[in-house]
């Protein structure tokens, strides 16, 4: 995209360390409500981590696209350093450029805007915490205690603190507000008008999002692997997965018999095909820290879809879902349970049926994105 002259004044600007926010389904849903709830032009400034990556030209509403900082991959070993780096690079671009609606993803970013903003006292931010930091490295005890200081500093000088849910924190601000990872309205209505019923009686099984070891990849891989070995045609495996860092595990993956690769899909392709599905699966590895505390937007996608869910036991955050009747769980590292459980709800869908049925009672507790930022973003974007 080139640059042109922007009035930082009236441009909303949104400062995440990642390349491509289409695909960060709730940086993208920010993204639509600013633009489509209020009318206003969004600069992007992100981190490039891989060359290809468009740092969000190709996006409605945004009208700059600026990098940060370029390099670094995801998990290399430098990465962390750059890290340092993406947060001096924030803080001198902030202080430079002095806007006045900062939009911050994560602490990494919230805290350097934080200093900017001692410093430009016209500076005002949003701290979007989608996923606390102390909870995604092991840091020594003494760190963490100093980063949570900082962390409650930034979040009581933010005009709001957006977390997906409260569980994750040990401490309370006046500023913290709680938005759970639900789609917004019209990508609901849009889902259920291109949506298509499911095809025939098998068992459809839904995956879809990042997939990796930590995100239940050898599990899926063991399942689908049993199964196909036992030339079990009644249950299928229909996978949309995140392009950009497949690795050979994944690929294999997909050649699997039992296994329907559908692409890449929107947000509101990804939605209709919960009403293709019986169930979406959902695993996170509970020996990773802030995967306990896990609340992903496949959650409030099935909600409002009405999809039952599976994931994992030792997530915390997921008891809810569970004591409802609406989730049911397998170990993280046990195959040949998931693969019998899927074999049951073949058998029998009683149970699908009756967790249907509850999520029908307790979807109208899921309010959509958009509605439930609207007290924040009113106070963001027209209160200042």
């Amino acid at each position: 995209m080139s640059q042109k002259q922007i009035d930082y004044d009236k441009t909303v600007v949104l400062i995440a360390p990642h390349g491509e926010p289409g695909k960060r389904v709730r940086l993208a849903k920010t993204i639509r409500v600013i633009k489509n709830n209020y009318n206003r032009d969004i600069a992007y400034w992100g981190w490039k981590r891989k060359s290809d990556e468009t740092l969000g030209a190709n996006l409605d509403g945004i009208v700059e696209s600026r990098a940060l900082l370029t390099g670094g991959g995801f998990r290399s070993a430098l990465t962390r350093f750059y890290y340092l780096a993406w947060m001096l690079r924030v803080f001198l671009a902030v202080l430079w450029h002095a806007p006045q609606r900062i939009y911050c993803l994560g602490l990494e970013t919230a805290l350097p805007v934080w200093t900017a903003s001692k410093l430009r006292p016209h500076i005002k931010y949003i701290f979007d915490d989608a996923d606390r930091l102390v909870l995604l490295w092991n840091l020594p005890k003494f760190i963490e205690k100093i980063i949570t200081a900082l962390e409650q500093q930034v979040s009581q000088n933010a005009v709001a603190h957006i977390v997906p849910t409260l569980a994750r924190y040990d401490y309370r601000t006046p500023k913290l507000f709680e938005i759970a990872n639900v789609p917004e309205q019209n990508q609901i209505e849009e889902a259920r008008h291109i949506a298509k019923s499911k095809q025939d009686h098998r068992l459809h099984v839904y995956i879809n999002g990042w997939l990796n070891e930590s995100r239940g990849l050898k599990l899926i891989d063991h399942t689908a692997m049993i199964l196909d070995r036992e030339n079990c045609s009644d249950i299928v495996f229909n996978v949309a997965i995140n392009t950009g860092r497949q690795t050979s595990d994944q690929l294999s993956f997909l050649e699997h018999r039992n296994v329907n690769n559908l692409g890449y899909l929107t947000h509101a392709q990804s939605l209709a095909q919960y009403l293709a599905n019986d169930v979406v699966v959902t695993f996170y590895d509970p020996a990773i820290r802030i995967n306990r505390y896990a609340l992903p937007n496949k959650w409030g996608d099935a909600i409002v879809m009405g999809t039952p869910i599976v994931l994992n036991e030792g997530i915390e955050t997921a008891a809810p879902l569970i004591s409802a009747g609406v989730a049911f769980t397998v170990p993280f590292d046990d195959p040949g349970a998931f693969a019998s459980l899927l074999r049951d709800f073949h058998r029998d869908d009683n149970q699908l049926i009756a967790a249907r049925a509850t999520i029908v009672d307790i979807k109208d507790n899921y309010k959509p994105f958009d509605e439930a930022i609207i007290p924040v973003m009113d106070a963001f974007i027209r209160n200042h």
